[in-house]
Protein backbone atom coordinates (compact mmCIF):
# COMPACT_ATOMS: atom_id res chain seq x y z
CA UNK A 1 0.00 0.00 0.00
CA UNK A 2 1.04 3.30 -0.99
CA UNK A 3 1.92 6.15 1.74
CA UNK A 4 0.02 9.43 1.05
CA UNK A 5 2.66 12.59 0.89
CA UNK A 6 0.90 13.74 4.69
CA UNK A 7 1.79 10.50 5.84
CA UNK A 8 5.52 10.15 4.61
CA UNK A 9 6.17 14.10 5.58
CA UNK A 10 4.98 12.77 8.98
CA UNK A 11 7.11 9.76 9.03
CA UNK A 12 10.41 11.97 7.66
CA UNK A 13 9.41 14.23 11.16
CA UNK A 14 9.69 11.93 12.87
CA UNK A 15 12.69 9.93 11.71
CA UNK A 16 14.87 13.58 12.25
CA UNK A 17 12.93 14.36 15.57
CA UNK A 18 14.30 10.77 16.97
CA UNK A 19 17.25 10.87 15.59
CA UNK A 20 17.90 14.77 16.96
CA UNK A 21 16.37 13.34 20.48
CA UNK A 22 19.04 10.40 20.31
CA UNK A 23 22.32 12.45 19.31
CA UNK A 24 21.39 14.74 22.30
CA UNK A 25 22.91 13.91 25.46
CA UNK A 26 20.96 14.06 29.10
CA UNK A 27 22.49 16.82 30.44
CA UNK A 28 21.23 18.78 27.29
CA UNK A 29 18.18 17.52 27.77
CA UNK A 30 17.97 18.23 31.85
CA UNK A 31 19.18 21.98 30.51
CA UNK A 32 16.41 22.27 28.20
CA UNK A 33 13.75 21.42 30.73
CA UNK A 34 15.05 23.68 33.31
CA UNK A 35 15.42 26.70 30.98
CA UNK A 36 11.91 26.07 30.52
CA UNK A 37 11.25 26.32 33.87
CA UNK A 38 9.92 22.51 34.32
CA UNK A 39 10.30 20.29 36.66
CA UNK A 40 12.19 17.20 35.69
CA UNK A 41 10.57 14.92 38.51
CA UNK A 42 7.17 16.07 36.85
CA UNK A 43 8.35 15.49 33.69
CA UNK A 44 9.83 12.33 34.50
CA UNK A 45 6.77 10.64 36.40
CA UNK A 46 4.62 12.30 33.82
CA UNK A 47 6.39 10.24 30.82
CA UNK A 48 6.67 7.40 32.42
CA UNK A 49 2.89 7.15 33.08
CA UNK A 50 2.47 7.98 29.39
CA UNK A 51 4.80 5.52 28.34
CA UNK A 52 2.78 2.93 30.34
CA UNK A 53 -0.74 3.66 28.95
CA UNK A 54 0.96 3.46 25.36
CA UNK A 55 2.30 -0.13 26.38
CA UNK A 56 -1.05 -1.62 28.21
CA UNK A 57 -2.40 0.18 25.04
CA UNK A 58 -0.12 -1.84 23.07
CA UNK A 59 -0.98 -4.86 24.60
CA UNK A 60 -4.78 -5.00 24.76
CA UNK A 61 -4.50 -4.51 21.04
CA UNK A 62 -2.62 -7.58 20.55
CA UNK A 63 -4.77 -9.24 23.16
CA UNK A 64 -7.98 -8.19 21.28
CA UNK A 65 -6.26 -9.20 17.86
CA UNK A 66 -5.25 -12.84 19.46
CA UNK A 67 -8.51 -13.35 20.71
CA UNK A 68 -10.41 -12.69 17.32
CA UNK A 69 -7.72 -14.99 15.56
CA UNK A 70 -8.83 -17.64 17.60
CA UNK A 71 -12.25 -17.32 17.93
CA UNK A 72 -12.38 -17.30 14.11
CA UNK A 73 -10.15 -20.35 13.99
CA UNK A 74 -12.31 -21.85 16.87
CA UNK A 75 -15.60 -21.03 14.12
CA UNK A 76 -13.53 -22.30 10.67
CA UNK A 77 -12.78 -25.90 12.73
CA UNK A 78 -15.25 -26.64 15.39
CA UNK A 79 -14.84 -29.96 17.31
CA UNK A 80 -18.57 -30.79 17.49
CA UNK A 81 -18.04 -34.09 15.79
CA UNK A 82 -18.78 -37.48 17.28
CA UNK A 83 -15.23 -38.81 18.79
CA UNK A 84 -14.35 -42.28 18.52
CA UNK A 85 -14.88 -44.53 21.11
CA UNK A 86 -12.43 -44.12 23.87
CA UNK A 87 -10.58 -47.45 23.16
CA UNK A 88 -10.20 -46.41 19.40
CA UNK A 89 -9.66 -42.78 20.71
CA UNK A 90 -6.23 -44.40 22.69
CA UNK A 91 -5.18 -46.06 20.07
CA UNK A 92 -5.20 -42.79 17.90
CA UNK A 93 -3.17 -40.73 19.94
CA UNK A 94 -0.99 -43.37 20.53
CA UNK A 95 -0.34 -43.62 16.90
CA UNK A 96 -0.29 -39.69 16.18
CA UNK A 97 2.46 -39.39 18.88
CA UNK A 98 4.37 -42.37 17.67
CA UNK A 99 4.15 -40.71 14.03
CA UNK A 100 5.38 -37.01 15.44
CA UNK A 101 7.59 -37.91 18.90
CA UNK A 102 7.65 -34.11 19.72
CA UNK A 103 4.13 -33.72 20.40
CA UNK A 104 4.21 -36.70 22.59
CA UNK A 105 6.39 -34.95 25.37
CA UNK A 106 2.75 -34.17 27.29
CA UNK A 107 1.22 -37.89 26.98
CA UNK A 108 2.79 -39.92 29.51
CA UNK A 109 2.62 -43.76 27.95
CA UNK A 110 -1.60 -42.74 28.91
CA UNK A 111 -1.45 -43.92 32.19
CA UNK A 112 -1.68 -41.13 34.01
CA UNK A 113 -4.33 -39.59 31.76
CA UNK A 114 -8.67 -39.76 32.44
CA UNK A 115 -10.46 -40.41 29.50
CA UNK A 116 -11.49 -36.88 29.66
CA UNK A 117 -7.48 -35.83 29.53
CA UNK A 118 -7.24 -37.73 26.20
CA UNK A 119 -10.55 -36.68 25.05
CA UNK A 120 -8.45 -33.15 25.14
CA UNK A 121 -5.41 -34.42 23.87
CA UNK A 122 -7.44 -35.98 20.81
CA UNK A 123 -9.55 -32.38 19.89
CA UNK A 124 -6.44 -31.11 20.07
CA UNK A 125 -4.92 -33.22 18.03
CA UNK A 126 -7.62 -32.52 15.23
CA UNK A 127 -7.16 -28.76 15.65
CA UNK A 128 -3.44 -29.35 14.98
CA UNK A 129 -4.03 -31.51 12.08
CA UNK A 130 -1.85 -34.35 13.52
CA UNK A 131 -5.61 -36.70 13.01
CA UNK A 132 -7.71 -36.33 10.48
CA UNK A 133 -11.61 -37.53 12.11
CA UNK A 134 -12.45 -38.66 9.04
CA UNK A 135 -9.99 -41.36 8.72
CA UNK A 136 -11.37 -42.77 12.19
CA UNK A 137 -15.55 -43.04 11.92
CA UNK A 138 -16.49 -45.16 14.32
Amino acid sequence: MKQSRQSQEISFIRARALEDLANTSDDEIRNEYREAGQDLSVVAKQTHAKLQDVVAAGMRARLASAKAASKAAAVSHPIDRIRPAMDRLKEIVAEAFQREPKIAMAFRDGKKQTDEDLATVYDDLVRMGVVKPEDHER
